[in-house]
């Protein structure tokens, strides 16, 4: 199931963690007696596993319009044949600043049928905009980025403004974003759209009585990821491996690490975790990769992290 966002104000950054953290709350609103099952669940088999955001592109009618989808730049391992190999010093730090792939691209990059090395020899070709690489440019006039707004700080009791605070959050124009979630356990499909839907009453995020957060949405059941067969797989969402995946790691993933320190409400700080980047490569050995993670101890939290893995084959070449 692939689920489109289009924000109408502020919005919040969401990888796979805080997606989850944000389905888990309107589930416990919507099915208080379902949520424990739920949490315990991921324990064993995960239910549904979901992806982190990605940016869409999109024209006049957002819910018939066509899409133009991007995903994570793939992590590649640097083979010491391309090390030798010359590009042109302004196209390669440009690439260097690219987030994201149009999705033919990508899925081009997963299959073997495109090389880094190709897009860096050819650069001219392709166009990059705002971290985003694709083969055409679109007659669209896209901008996303974060912005910083002052916030005035009322006292309750003199009714006095007492000074400015700040709030952050990405402005989207003509783009939104998009993830997507695969079930093991069709009795969820159900829940989670209903959770979707009480997200979009309430807002995404800490700001929502600000009115950030805000956003409309668009599930298409129909998609089907372009899979394929692989020896490795690329992760779309914030990966928390666990001891098995840690012993299969080799020398030919690639990978880059992250860490958060997440607050409650209470302001309890919650202890470090470390996870893989979204586009992170690994040898592919099992079905699940991942885990989830207890967080917290005056007010606990779940820290999401399994992977949503898409094969990719890889030439094993020292």
């Amino acid at each position: 199931m692939l689920i489109y966002l289009k924000p109408l104000s502020i919005f919040p950054e969401l990888h796979s963690d805080t997606l989850f953290g944000a389905i888990t709350y309107a589930i416990s609103q919507l099915y208080p007696e379902k949520v424990d099952e739920m949490v315990k669940s991921f324990e064993d088999e995960p239910p549904f596993i979901i992806s982190s955001t990605f940016p869409f592109i999109f024209k006049e009618d957002f819910e018939n319009g066509k899409k133009i989808k991007f995903y994570p730049k793939i992590i590649f391992p640097q083979k010491s044949k391309d090390l030798e190999e010359k590009y042109h010093p302004k196209d390669f730090k440009e690439y260097k600043k690219v987030k994201f792939i149009e999705e033919n691209l990508f899925f081009d990059l997963l299959k073997g049928k495109l090389s880094e090395s190709d897009i860096l020899r050819n650069y001219n070709q392709y166009t990059f905009i705002k971290g985003l690489l694709m083969r055409e440019s679109y007659n669209i006039d896209v901008n996303f980025g974060e912005n910083i707004i002052p916030n005035n700080s009322v006292n309750r009791i003199t009714n006095e403004t007492e000074g400015i605070f700040y709030t952050s959050g990405n402005e989207f124009k003509n783009m939104g974003l998009f993830f997507l979630v695969e079930f093991m356990d069709e009795d969820y499909k159900p829940i989670v759209k209903a959770a979707i839907k009480f997200l979009k009453d309430r807002g995404f995020g800490r700001d929502i009585s600000t009115g950030k957060g805000q956003f409309d949405y668009f599930i298409d059941e129909e998609y089907s990821l372009n899979r394929h067969e692989g020896n490795y797989f690329v992760t779309l969402s914030r990966f928390i491996p666990n001891s098995d995946d840690l012993a299969h790691i080799n020398e030919f993933a690639s990978y880059e690490i992250d860490s958060k320190r997440g607050k409650s409400s209470s302001n309890e700080i919650r202890k470090q975790i470390r996870f893989f980047k979204e586009g992170s490569v690994f040898p592919d050995y099992k079905k699940y990769h991942g885990r989830n993670v207890s967080s917290g101890k005056v007010n606990p939290a779940i820290e999401y992290g399994f992977a949503f893995p898409l094969k990719c084959n890889l030439e094993e070449d020292k």
